[in-house]
Formats: C-alpha cells, sequence, structure tokens
C-alpha cells in the first residue's frame, strides 16, 4: 500500500524531470516539469507544415499546450500543498494523503486526454510524410501511466 502510494506520488511529480534528464536528477536539483510540449516554430520546422496547414494547425496546438501547461501548474501547486517528502512522512501521513494523490491523478488522467486528441488532431491535418516525422517528435506526457495502461 505505501510502495503504491509513493509510487504514485513519484510519478505525478517527477516523471518529466526524469524523462528530461535521461533518469538522472542532474545534481540533485528538481527542475520543474515543462509547461510546454514544443514551439510551434519548432513544430512548423520539423514537419514542414505550409502556411495554410499551420493555420489549421494551430488552435489545436495551443489547445494541446494549455493542458500542459495546467498540467505543470497542477503538480507545481500539487508539490506545495505537500510540504515535505513522502519519505519524511509517517503511514498515517501517506494513507492520509491518498485521497488527494487520487484526486490529482484523475486531473493528470483528464489533461493527458486533452492533450492526446488535440495531438491527435494534428497528426491527422499532415500528409503521410509529416505524419512520420511527427511520430519521431517526442509525444506530449502531462500524466505518467503505468506500462500496458490505455492509451499507451
Amino acid at each position: 500500500m505505501h510502495r503504491r502510494i509513493l509510487t504514485l506520488f513519484l510519478a505525478v511529480t517527477s516523471a518529466a524531470v526524469l524523462r528530461a534528464q535521461g533518469g538522472g536528477m542532474g545534481g540533485g536539483q528538481f527542475q520543474p516539469p515543462p509547461d510546454h510540449w514544443l514551439t510551434m516554430d519548432s513544430l512548423a520546422q520539423a514537419v514542414g507544415l505550409t502556411a495554410d496547414q499551420r493555420g489549421k494547425v494551430a488552435p489545436h496546438y495551443a489547445e494541446l499546450n494549455a493542458a500542459v501547461k495546467k498540467a505543470a501548474d497542477r503538480r507545481a501547486a500539487f508539490r506545495a500543498s505537500m510540504g515535505g517528502s513522502m519519505a519524511q512522512m509517517t503511514p498515517e501521513q501517506r494513507q492520509a494523503m491518498r485521497p488527494k494523490m487520487d484526486s490529482v491523478r484523475t486531473e493528470m488522467d483528464a489533461l493527458q486526454q486533452e492533450a492526446d486528441t488535440h495531438y491527435g488532431a494534428i497528426r491527422a491535418l499532415l500528409t503521410p510524410e509529416q505524419q512520420a516525422k511527427f511520430d519521431a517528435l517526442p509525444k506530449p506526457r502531462v500524466a505518467m501511466r503505468r506500462p500496458g495502461a490505455p492509451g499507451q
């Protein structure tokens, strides 16, 4: 039970950092997760968007990045509300945090679904050649999912 709570906490607060740093913590300094996916210019350059496509992609791009930003803000607020690390908490304190952690996980899953929807909409606007380039880009992740979970 305690291991599950600790695993959830670590997933919610540090998954993006661990991915960005290749699994390391960079000298023990915790870096906040990113609050955006890619810049529009980076996306346009990576897949070769035409001016017409860029106009069609822009609303979905903005919504996708809004979901990533909301998730980053929510993670920061959750970390601040924790007050201390899970390792310093008693088993009773950890158990008391479970409903809050479950609520955050539910929020993150909803934000991931929102990001996935807009990601799919962007992909649908691309040519097959552009889709291949798009698929090679890192997929935006706002929620850490268990291996084999739906949507992976």
